[in-house]
């Protein structure tokens, strides 16, 4: 039987995963510069694996094109540990030549430099690209995928392992035992804990971390592990953390990332910490005879001489501990064992219960969004976790290769194409987006917030929009000076918050919440073209009006150029959730599934950027080399099959057949698209396989698919009266 399939170069479009990381490599700068595109977008390479923190507050889309100013979040806040990239990263000029490093491939038979490029579209060349299907082959892997663990983000805090193995014997802001078991319950709810100690419950909970996320490049991806500033009603109430549990790399077949959000209830008593005995917590216990009845103690917190402490009597401590020069110390903490702020904490030295104790306080969710790093992994009793994912660079732990070279993790881009390509999650309190964010400033303003996709519960639309803000005053309505809202108010200004973007509603039935699609923004100097499914849906300009509140000074709702975008930007990548109390007790696990993320800069005139391997670049040919002709890393936009195989005519051909494979005395084909065997079957008869293929119980399996072939939710059609015949579909979302 001569059975041949047709393959799509889309939606991978440099060919096989080593010809792309071949190819990604030879365009790294060396030791991590920057690299700029023929258009001149400078981008930021840090990345080890195929080429070269700062969290966000991410704006309610709800009706896109709605403005909605929300002033309970604060500015962003750098930290040393995040934004500290000097010992990794030089000075990257956004004004330099384009700096690809491509060798000159001219055979001997070439005359002179090539002709500059002539294209009729713009064609755009891979800078940065994860299809989360685990390690591949490249140099870092070994690192990024097994040697590193997983990395979270506390905002504003540092970088640390997700597992809490990086903080060995420490209680530094330790989890509670009733914090681990819920998320042991989410991650593997057969697992019995109640025989567990304490210790071995966090090793536990370390290790499925570890299990759920070997296949994530963990170079790439940064996690949060916060409360999340998305699972707000705006009026002080929270109702969901960013979790480590929540993250998962499935790297079968397409391969995934899925960001998901379920209900976790854990014990809400003693939320700093310590134990509940009455209306009390005891955060620690002395031994007898330590304390003196009507000694007056007090407890300081501060994280440079945390401990127990009196005055001293005459110079002395008659009481034991140790005068230090002040005060008689009874006994000395570790750094941020006792909570820095928001807590009153006594001793009680009666020797029924001498002990340290604070006032019982129940916890749900903060009343009023704190992301301060001693409430980052301290008992967040929140009752839905989140999941979500970054690509900011951060400073600590990069990659060493074998020149001793350190690479950056993360990745940033300036300018360019952007695209993520997922199945978004539909039900109650759903929040799904994949947005980027600038290197720096204070949200909303200094280069704002590009929602590539934003979806709510109901599934059926999404949102792709542009924030930004702006600072006046009042009196005047003059425009301030400020790069964020906390330096608004510092000089006495207005912050208004400017947005405007487009609502994509699905074309046809249950379209975005069963199968992938691709959303995407083109992002050039003066325009933000926005896309789904390559139809754009879209443009964002410089001098666009936006939406602004009322009594806004008209003359802020213009986007003048300083409104737009100026630095790089990172991926932001999250599930998020906002959910009634009525009902977290029945919230549904919901998933957010990401096929890949891309990112992309536009390919110049320059030939041995199409032909890096030799060659005259032809559009819609390639690279012609004599009678060899070789697939370009520049390539158009226009992709009508999003979800594999190529146009023919209105439809998706994923699979061709050989004339005869299609018998027609077969009673009927059917298609399997999952499992272990997928393909083409149809009945076995008594006599087993009469029109060909294997049997595979009792199917005939006519043609076997790889894993990767059809997608899910997708409606595929046999068509044997086609010429030649194959397998088919109808791409959702073209004009």
């Amino acid at each position: 039987m001569n059975t041949a399939h047709l393959r799509s170069p889309e939606p991978r479009p440099l060919g096989s995963r080593a010809a792309r990381l071949a190819l990604a490599a030879s365009l790294v700068l060396a030791a991590c510069g920057g690299s700029t595109g023929g258009d001149g977008a400078d981008t930021l390479i840090l990345e080890p694996d195929v080429t070269a923190d700062t969290a966000a507050t991410e704006d309610t889309a709800g009706d896109a094109d709605s403005a909605e100013t929300d002033t309970s979040v604060p500015p962003d806040t750098e930290s040393d540990d995040d934004t500290a990239l000097a010992d990794l990263v030089e000075d990257v000029d956004e004004d330099v030549a384009p700096a690809d490093t491509v060798a000159d491939t001219a055979s001997d038979a070439d005359v002179g430099p090539a002709p500059p490029v002539h294209v009729t579209r713009p064609h755009w060349r891979v800078t940065f690209e994860d299809d989360f299907r685990g390690p591949a082959g490249a140099p870092s892997d070994g690192y990024c995928f097994d040697e590193l663990a997983p990395q979270c983000h506390i905002w504003p805090g540092s970088t640390h392992d997700c597992d809490l193995s990086d903080k060995p014997g420490q209680a530094f802001f330790p989890p509670t035992r009733a914090n681990f078991v819920a998320a042991i319950a989410v991650m593997a709810p057969s697992q019995d804990t109640a025989s567990l100690t304490d210790g071995e419950v966090a090793t536990l909970y370390g290790q499925l971390i570890r299990d759920r996320l070997s296949d994530l490049n963990k170079c790439h991806w940064t996690l949060y592990e916060m409360v999340n500033w998305m699972a707000t009603d705006y009026q002080g109430h929270w109702s969901a953390k960013m979790d480590a549990s929540q993250v998962r790399v499935d790297a079968s077949g397409k391969g995934y990332l899925e960001l998901s959000a379920t209900y976790a209830p854990v014990e809400y008593d003693c939320i700093y910490g310590g134990t509940l005995g009455g209306p009390n917590c005891q955060v620690y216990a002395f031994d007898a005879g330590v304390l003196t009845q009507g000694v007056d103690y007090w407890v300081d917190p501060d994280p440079a001489w945390p401990g127990v402490y009196y005055a001293p009597v005459n110079g002395g401590c008659p009481y034991g501990g140790t005068f230090g020069g002040v005060n008689c110390g009874v006994i000395g903490f570790p750094p941020h064992f006792l909570e820095e702020t928001g807590v009153s904490y006594w001793v009680d030295a009666d020797p029924r219960w001498p002990g340290i104790y604070y006032a019982n306080q129940t916890y749900r969710c903060r009343d009023n969004i704190d992301y301060a790093p001693s409430l980052g992994f301290r008992n967040l009793t929140c009752p839905i976790l989140n999941g979500a994912v970054m690509s900011y660079i951060p400073s600590n732990k990069p990659w060493i290769d074998a020149d001793g070279v350190a690479h950056a993790r993360g990745f940033m881009q300036k300018m360019g194409r952007f695209e993520a390509k997922a199945r978004i999650p539909r039900g109650t309190g759903a929040f799904p987006a994949t947005w980027l964010m600038p290197e720096t400033g204070g949200w909303p303003y200094d280069g704002g917030e590009i929602d590539v996709m934003e979806a709510r519960d109901a599934a059926n639309e999404v949102y792709q929009t542009y924030h930004h803000g702006k600072c006046y005053l009042a009196a005047t309505g003059q425009e301030i000076d400020a790069d964020g809202p906390g330096a608004c108010a510092t000089a006495g200004g207005v912050s208004v918050h400017l947005d405007k973007g487009y609502t994509s509603v699905e074309r046809t039935a249950d379209e975005f919440w069963r199968r992938d699609h691709l959303f995407a923004v083109e992002w050039t100097e003066d325009r933000l073209d926005f896309y789904v499914n390559d139809v754009k849906t879209g443009t964002i300009a410089v001098g666009t009006v936006a939406n602004v509140a009322a009594g806004t000074p008209a003359g802020l709702a213009p986007f003048q150029s300083s409104n737009f975008p100026t630095a790089p930007f990172y991926w932001i990548l999250n599930h998020s959730t906002w959910v009634a109390e009525s009902a977290w007790t029945t919230f549904g696990p919901q998933t957010l599934h990401i096929d890949y993320v891309r990112n992309y800069v536009a390919c110049g005139t320059d030939n041995a950027e199409y032909c890096p391997d030799g060659g005259l670049f032809e559009e819609g040919t390639g690279c012609v080399d004599g009678a060899t002709v070789r697939e370009s890393p520049c390539r158009p936009n226009d992709r009508p099959c999003v979800n594999g195989g190529v146009a023919d005519g209105a439809r998706c051909r994923i699979w061709t057949f050989a004339p005869g494979d299609l018998n027609g005395a077969v009673p009927g084909y059917w298609l399997v698209t999952d499992g272990d065997a997928p393909g083409v079957y149809y009945a076995a008869t008594g006599v087993g396989c009469s029109y060909g293929g294997t049997q595979v119980g009792a199917g005939c399996r006519l043609a076997a698919f790889p894993t990767d072939l059809t997608e899910v939710g997708v409606e595929y059609v046999i068509d044997s009266a086609a010429t030649p015949p194959g397998v088919f579909y109808t791409p959702d979302f073209r004009d």
